[in-house]
């Protein structure tokens, strides 16, 4: 194509921008008061490209052409909390969407160029999925993972796909550690079996706060919020753990086998261990290492109960032979005298034999579930994996000491993708003790008619071979 010299390409821009300018509408106030201003713009615009020897369809196309959209500030100003959340299904509006909120509003103080990723066994909130897509939408990197059976021919997920195409928008400007995208693990991610269990999210910065890693037993679903009871821990500022997360992050976006899975980290009062249990240092169950550091007397400082360690478990799952070995440890230290007790979901009948049947009687355990919507089969219950001792542990007479996490207590948590994070520290080891206190004391229950009806249709289920717990999903 010709080029043409600078100031023909000088003065036709201005032939064209004045000609646009003179075609609008004399009454238009608002249109004369701007004119200036486009004059102006086209002019620099035009004098600079007049001296690169620009063609003449280019510099016409300069004032006209829109800037590109760029990275967006946060819509909201919320700085995530240290902490542990729990929410509470039957509770008001408040604690049924505590955790979920608590999530959503971290999502939106994202700003652009910032980093979001989620590990999480299943996003199926349309209200979280919004969100991430809107964050990816202004700017932020956003990442997903999820297990593959969760948005497949087998189960639908709708809103993951979206969600999956809306984040493959507006990817070629981008640098390849701000892409966004998502990840369906076949097994799990980082190992030849098991499952892609996990469940942590993570913000390079959201508010005020940097280096936000938000984990626990609540998956990315509107199920969390409305039918289970669950807890998320959240730890900000800290650059070392945040790192730590996002290299195992990273490696389960691959969805490659790694030799060395489990993986382990100490800093201050935090210690986190990553599933699955593979590789070096794998040759005992890392939770009965725990168990068997416990000794049931002894207990100083004001911690335990009178002289004895006390201890506080809401599980929801515990069953096989992994499960009966745990169960074999809990009734050896009830026996010595510690102070147990237990909430859980489903436990197998093995288990279940184990721990009500020792030398002091049975263990105080008790089912947080129940059929609210009457069709014999458990529709809300409890769904967190977490223990809490205060007492003698390692030597220590006056430890307190927490787990949180997502891994359940079966044989299939040791091949899957898990988070399991041990915390010392009497403040939170109170907090995940007295929320498994009042469960125990406050278990669902309904009384006279509605008693009457849950138990029969619990029956009429059980005789068509339907178990009252196929609606638990322990995952």
């Amino acid at each position: 194509m010709r080029r043409l010299p600078a100031a023909t390409v000088l003065a036709t821009s201005l032939t064209i921008v004045v000609s646009l300018l003179g075609a609008l509408p004399s009454t238009a106030a608002s249109s004369q008061a701007a004119a200036p201003i486009s004059v102006q713009a086209s002019v620099r615009a035009a004098s600079q490209v007049a001296g690169q020897g620009v063609t003449l369809a280019q510099a016409s196309s300069v004032a006209a052409k829109p800037r590109r959209k760029g990275p967006q500030p946060a819509p909201d100003k919320y700085t995530p909390p240290a902490g542990v959340k729990f929410n509470n299904p039957l509770a008001g509006k408040e604690s049924r969407g505590r955790i979920r909120r608590h999530l959503i509003r971290t999502i939106d103080s994202v700003p652009g160029r910032e980093q979001i990723r989620v590990a999480s066994w299943n996003v199926k909130s349309t209200d979280i999925q919004n969100a991430l897509a809107r964050a990816h939408e202004r700017g932020v990197s956003v990442r997903v993972i999820i297990d593959r059976g969760n948005a497949g021919p087998a189960k639908p997920n709708p809103g993951f796909d979206r969600l999956a195409n809306r984040l493959k928008a507006g990817q070629k400007s981008r640098a390849a550690t701000q892409k966004s995208g998502t990840r369906k693990c076949v097994s799990s991610c980082r190992y030849y079996s098991g499952i892609a269990h996990t469940k942590f999210f993570m913000f390079s910065q959201a508010g005020k706060a940097r280096n936000v890693v938000i984990y626990g037993s609540n998956n990315a679903t509107d199920l969390a919020a409305h039918s289970q009871w669950n807890d998320m821990f959240t730890v900000r500022g800290q650059g070392n753990i945040y790192q730590e997360f996002l290299g195992v992050f990273d490696q389960m976006y691959l969805d490659n086998a790694v030799k060395q899975s489990y993986v382990t980290y100490q800093h201050g009062s935090f210690t986190s261990y990553f599933y699955p249990f593979k590789g070096k240092g794998t040759q005992n169950d890392p939770l009965m290492r725990d168990l068997n550091d416990i000794r049931c007397k002894g207990a100083t400082g004001g911690t335990g109960t009178k002289g004895r360690t006390k201890i506080r478990i809401a599980q929801t799952s515990m069953h096989g032979d992994r499960g009966k070995e745990i169960a074999n440890r809990l009734r050896d230290m009830y026996e010595n005298g510690c102070d147990i007790k237990i909430v859980y979901a489903v436990f197998g009948n093995n288990v279940l034999q184990i721990l009500r049947n020792t030398n002091r009687g049975r263990i105080p355990i008790r089912q947080i579930a129940q059929d609210f919507d009457l069709d014999g089969v458990y529709d809300k219950y409890l769904h967190m994996k977490n223990m809490s001792v205060s007492g003698v542990y390692k030597g220590k007479t006056d430890a307190n000491v927490t787990w949180n996490g997502s891994a359940n207590w079966t044989q299939v948590a040791l091949v899957s993708d898990e988070i399991v994070m041990r915390i010392v520290g009497p403040r939170i080891r109170a907090q995940y003790a007295n929320w498994v206190d009042f469960l125990y004391a406050n278990p669902p229950r309904f009384t006279g008619a509605k008693a009457i009806a849950a138990t029969t249709a619990r029956r009429t289920a059980i005789a068509s071979g339907i178990r009252p717990e196929s609606g638990i999903e322990v995952n």
